[in-house]
């Protein structure tokens, strides 16, 4: 019998639309069949928009709130005055096992103060990190943290190679994938103490438990594609997120002018659309908008709080593959296996 797995949905606090959540939650359902939802928002809202989409509304509950927690809100101060929101009460249901995973885009902050203290962390694993799969040359690579973490630490970068090599054997199905340290330079005596420190305790890793840890990568080298998982701090990795980001859309924008500059340049995109379609959509910073909370006993995903149905569809699409491919009991496998062996 197939399993059906039940995604809960902050609907609040953000400036993503509700048509674009509805949207893009229909559209992930119809290629993932065994997907049933929980709402937490406005139900007079919902109920308004989601009448279109009558597959979603048959596998739909919705749960009403008229309490959110804002982008701007401090996360000491939601701890104690917004246990009714509707982020609160959708992590909530993960943890009552009344849903397998929760999907929110308002404050990132709020997400794993609230994830920690109610879904908390695997055995062995300090703090979460944000992880998320980014297009590269030769495909797609895991870039973790992207900023759950902002201080500098080794024992952080040594938790998310192995969290990010964990989750890229699951998404990537490979053995073994190759681990990257993010550096300012490839040569051994660059970079601040605490990632030579975390080098060399991963190479020693390396040696003795079998990962494969490449050694340090530069920022174009995510790129290029020349590992399978990019390790750093939250603080250099939400700047190259958002670097990334920018980048992608400049690149778009002067595509398009170059396009629309003569007849001949409108003639060559009409006999190119659909190659350009496939690179605009590889690139589109729009879809690859999710951040993955790793770490935690159970799946929670982040995104961006000016989402589209393209990111909520892609969103909603990685977490049930996750799912299906019962990726948390896999990593806290893989994660015990490694600290065991770190132990002994």
């Amino acid at each position: 019998m197939t399993k059906v797995f039940t995604l809960s949905v902050d609907m609040l606090g953000s400036e993503t639309k509700l048509n674009d959540i509805l949207k893009g939650l229909n559209q992930s359902l119809l290629r993932n069949l065994n997907y049933k939802f929980r709402l937490y928002g406005s139900e007079r809202a919902i109920k308004k928009k989601i009448e279109k989409y009558k597959r979603l509304i048959e596998v739909t509950e919705i749960i009403n709130c008229d309490s959110y927690i804002a982008m701007e809100d401090k996360p000491s101060d939601i701890l104690k005055s917004k246990k009714n929101s509707s982020m609160s009460l959708a992590i909530n249901s993960v943890t009552e096992n009344t849903a397998d995973a929760v999907l929110s885009f308002g404050n990132t902050g709020a997400l794993m103060s609230l994830s920690l203290l109610n879904i908390k962390t695997l055995k062995g694993i300090k703090r979460p990190a944000i992880a998320s799969i980014w297009p590269n040359m030769k495909g797609e690579s895991v870039v973790l943290d992207l900023g759950a973490n902002t201080k500098l630490d080794s024992r952080y970068l040594i938790d998310n190679s192995i969290l990010g090599a964990s989750l890229a054997s699951i998404l990537f199905k490979i053995d073994n994938p190759s681990i990257g340290l993010l550096n300012v330079g490839k040569e051994d005596n660059k970079g601040k103490e605490e990632i030579k420190l975390a080098s060399d305790q991963l190479k020693e890793i390396s040696k003795n438990l079998g990962i494969n840890y490449y050694g340090y990568v530069e920022g174009n080298d995510i790129s290029f594609g020349r590992t399978n998982v990019v390790v750093t701090d939250g603080f250099t990795g939400n700047i190259s997120l958002k670097t990334a980001e920018g980048t992608a859309k400049l690149f778009q924008s002067h595509l398009q002018d170059a396009f629309r500059s003569s007849i001949i340049s409108k003639m060559g995109y009409f006999l190119s659309s659909l190659a350009m379609k496939s690179v605009r959509d590889r690139l589109d910073p729009r879809v690859h908008n999710c951040g993955i909370l790793m770490g935690l006993n159970s799946l929670a995903v982040k995104c961006h709080g000016q989402s589209e149905y393209r990111g909520v569809s892609y969103a909603a699409d990685i977490i049930y593959s996750l799912l299906e491919n019962n990726m948390n009991k896999k990593i806290h496998d893989y994660v015990s296996e490694m600290h065991n062996k770190l132990m002994n």
